[in-house]
């Protein structure tokens, strides 16, 4: 707990910590193509410049069948992006990128949870930063376990964890979108 002094007193007196406000209504869908420049300028918000998708990128995901590609919305705004394939026999999240004025307000739940309904059945396997101790966080919330680890991954001396969530069955066609 982090203490401030009230000089009057003399007496260690608790800063208030006020809770986030939550984001209102949030709608998830699958992304438009109208919606990849939008979705261009949060990666680069969301992330330092070595790890934020280009709009090329961005383009070639939306235009492949085997990925499922969804964006959170507040009042049309695009706050949110979580991308999922299936390659190799591996279901995968590929990213999840959410706003910082939108952040640990229940956005990043609400499109990680959409996008495992739209992913196949069976095992879900993603990367994360060694240092994003809240996405860490998030994913073991969500079922997540660390299974391993790659030096360099993001780049030299940045680190990644892999973690993995165990889901039953191996049906390959994705389920509807429920959100």
């Amino acid at each position: 707990m982090i203490f401030d002094r009230d000089i009057r007193h003399r007496v260690a007196v608790p800063t208030p910590t006020l809770p986030r406000p939550t984001v209102g209504a949030v709608a998830v869908n699958r992304a438009r193509w109208g919606d990849l420049a939008a979705v261009s300028r949060l990666q680069r918000r969301a992330f330092r410049p070595a790890l934020a998708y280009g709009f090329g990128t961005l383009i070639v995901l939306r235009a492949l069948p085997n990925v499922r590609f969804l964006v959170a919305r507040r009042g049309g705004a695009v706050i949110g992006c979580a991308i999922g394939d299936r390659h190799d026999g591996q279901t995968r999240v590929i990213n999840v990128a959410v706003d910082p004025d939108a952040r640990r307000r229940g956005v990043a739940t609400a499109l990680l949870r959409a996008l495992e309904r739209e992913l196949p059945r069976g095992d879900l396997l993603l990367m994360v930063e060694v240092e994003n101790l809240g996405a860490q966080a998030l994913y073991r919330a969500e079922g997540y376990l660390p299974v391993g680890s790659a030096a360099d991954y993001y780049g030299r001396g940045r680190g990644g964890i892999w973690m993995q969530k165990g889901r039953d069955g191996a049906d390959d066609a994705p389920p509807k979108l429920r959100v």
